[in-house]
């Protein structure tokens, strides 16, 4: 039997080696994906809260032009059923809001609380700010305003 053979020959040495490299191999592809998948959800998490400011500063800006109906269309399909747009336009005043900025947003789950700073214009006093609670909620991927009417 030659020494080739043997359990500790060179064939024997460069099985182990090349069982190690495999391993190694193996444990990196594994780290690489958890870190990939760690970083794809603190990001995912950020970009849920951007796409909800944008939102909620598009709906906004659809209120300030008094465009009813595109600020209709930010609402959840829930506050569609329970409150129809014939009644949102009558109880609606648009004409009142001079600027509004998206100040904070904050996601928990599917839930964001939105902090939007108003300049309000009315009749007797101009120029004032106030902040404004809203509630957003991610549906099927896509972020949709809760009217508490």
């Amino acid at each position: 039997m030659s020494l080739n053979r043997l359990p500790h020959g060179r064939f024997f040495l460069l099985h182990i080696a090349r069982s190690f490299r495999f391993c190694v191999a193996i444990v990196s592809a594994f780290v690489l994906v958890a870190c990939a998948t760690a970083t794809r959800e603190t990001s995912s998490t950020k970009s849920i809260e951007e796409q909800v400011k944008d939102r909620a500063a598009k709906r906004w800006e659809a209120l300030i032009g008094g465009d009813l109906d595109a600020a209709y269309g930010f609402f959840s399909k829930a506050t569609k059923n329970t409150y129809p747009l014939e009644l949102y336009r009558v109880k609606m005043r648009p004409g009142i809001w001079r600027e509004a900025r998206v100040d904070t947003v904050k996601c928990s789950d599917e839930i964001c609380d939105v902090t939007v700073i108003l300049t309000i214009d009315h009749a007797r006093i101009k120029g004032v700010v106030t902040p404004v609670a809203e509630r957003w909620i991610i549906q099927d991927g896509q972020a949709w305003y809760v009217y508490n009417g």
